[in-house]
């Protein structure tokens, strides 16, 4: 299983339309500063997460993400 973490910005004013949109995909924290949410996703497969990701870029009134992928072997 992977794991990666997705850095979200949107539109002014949409964040709480945006994060419940984001909540059905994957876990979701909002966060003050450059960003406006920060994501989990945990995924079986690069094709699972590609989709995901792809779902994520297609929410009305996200500007922007950032992700970072997780090494497994790296993981505690």
């Amino acid at each position: 299983m992977g794991i990666a973490f997705i850095l979200v910005n949107c539109d002014m004013g949409y964040e709480i339309k945006t994060i419940t949109k984001l909540k059905e995909l994957c876990t979701v924290q909002g966060t003050y500063g450059v960003f406006d949410f920060v994501c989990q996703c945990n995924y079986d497969d690069m094709e699972s997460f590609e989709q995901i990701l792809q779902k994520i870029r297609k929410i009305e009134k996200i500007t922007h993400t950032i992700t970072i992928h997780t090494i497994p072997e790296q993981s505690s």
